[in-house]
């Protein structure tokens, strides 16, 4: 969150040299004026769009447990799919995951003793060469609906072993990116104020030479209203009213006069627009670069969705679930994997599956052994049927073994050899050829 870490140097600017300064709303308002946050936030939005398309992603993925190579649903898939901890579902929390891991380059992830996997928001992480790392001042702070906190801070100190620590690069891409967008900033400000200033209204206000000792009548106190009071509330408030209303008639006192200067010159010609649009596009480009996701599907595009989505999942969504998956097994299951317990995303579940699309290479799945019909059945986002006959792996006589197709069994094919058979032996014929 660069807006709060913005924020922070704010007020820490404010306490150079030891002094105090009080935090209260006009702290607050200080600093949205000077950030100028209210009329430019194209980055702080595609930042965000672009890592929620990365975590809503990661959520739809399933975490499949094995354990001696066959796949099994028991307490470790229940946790990771369904319920993390007693505050969060598997959504939620893999939403906050992804969030921190990116703003932050870093996410650590610890355990209670009841089980329960948490997130913490803040720690102090030192680091040795020689020796586990450890983690102090873990802090967790659950925000509810009513926007109030109740951080708790773990008086233990965590060893490296005992947590889930997720490191996305070298090096933080979103505070690189800061640096990189705030001259895009400065850029896109500048297109704006063009861009106003091309539709604003512009004239000449005369004013005659003996204004100033014209009589102008009585205020409401009974004093006489002067030159500069009837100035004052021409310029304050009757233009102000008058520009900003499509329809408007003005009068003026005597000795003022006004011409406008508009016309077709102050109409927004489409350089100004193309020039707010164009760096526009340019910050999406480069929040999309470093995030590694189509700049096309950050803009909401959808054009060629279906190779959209691929690329997501290639350059973006893969490698954070490869990360994620390696951290849990070699934290959870060490040498084990080895074995066959592990746990992998299956990120094949993003891409949304039609039952009409995947009919042929559904058939082609389950006739070569790949899929059962439950298999296929969820891939479509259907109920499985979880009947012994529907978790079965089938395989078409189409296939068999290589010693199979060199030294045919004649005994198996019998003397009254179907159709099918014959087939086969034309396919043993060509491969032993």
């Amino acid at each position: 969150m660069s807006i709060f870490r913005d924020f922070w140097n704010f007020i820490q600017g404010k306490t150079l040299g030891g002094a105090s300064y009080t935090i209260d709303s006009s702290a607050f308002q200080e600093f949205v004026n000077t950030k100028k946050l209210q009329e430019l936030s194209i980055y702080e939005f595609a930042l965000n769009a672009g890592i929620n398309i990365i975590a809503n992603a990661l959520s739809m993925c399933e975490v499949r447990t094995f354990q001696n190579w066959q796949e099994v649903k028991r307490g470790e898939y229940y946790q990771w799919n369904y319920e993390p901890n007693i505050n969060q579902n598997a959504s939620e929390f893999m939403h906050k995951l992804v969030w921190t891991l990116i703003y932050r380059n870093e996410c650590l992830v610890i355990s209670t003793r009841k089980g329960d996997m948490l997130i913490a928001d803040s720690y102090q992480h030192d680091q040795f060469a020689l020796k586990p790392d450890t983690f102090s001042n873990v802090t967790v702070c659950s925000i509810n609906a009513n926007g109030s906190s109740h951080p708790y801070t773990f008086p233990q100190t965590f060893k490296m072993d005992d947590v889930l620590f997720y490191k996305l690069n070298n090096a933080n891409i979103v505070s690189m990116l800061d640096l990189l967008v705030n001259q895009y900033n400065e850029l896109l400000q500048s297109a704006v104020q063009k861009f106003y200033k091309s539709g604003g209204e512009r004239g000449i206000l005369s004013i005659d030479g003996n204004a100033a000792t014209l009589q102008y009548g009585i205020k409401e106190d009974g004093t006489p209203r002067t030159f500069n009071d009837v100035y004052g509330e021409l310029m304050s408030k009757q233009f102000a009213q008058y520009f900003k209303s499509p329809n408007a008639v003005m009068t003026l006192w005597k000795g003022f006069s006004y011409e406008t200067k508009g016309g077709e010159a102050n109409k927004k010609s489409t350089s100004e627009i193309k020039d707010v649009t164009d760096i526009t596009d340019e910050i999406y480009d480069k929040v999309a670069n470093a995030l590694q996701i189509p700049a096309s599907l950050l803009r909401g595009d959808i054009a060629d969705v279906s190779a959209l989505t691929r690329n997501l999942i290639t350059f973006a969504v893969d490698p954070i679930a490869e990360m994620i998956q390696t951290e849990n097994n070699r934290k959870r299951s060490g040498t084990s994997v080895l074995q066959g317990t592990y746990q992998m995303i299956d990120t094949s579940r993003i891409m949304h599956m039609d039952v009409t699309d995947i009919a042929a290479s559904a058939d082609k799945m389950i006739g070569a052994g790949l899929w059962s019909i439950d298999d296929a059945l969820k891939r479509t986002g259907d109920a499985p049927l979880n009947t012994e006959w529907s978790t079965k792996h089938w395989m078409t006589k189409n296939y068999s073994e290589m010693s199979a197709l060199s030294e045919p069994d004649n005994n198996a094919l019998g003397d009254n050899e179907s159709e099918e058979q014959n087939t086969t032996k034309s396919v043993q014929l060509k491969v032993s050829l």
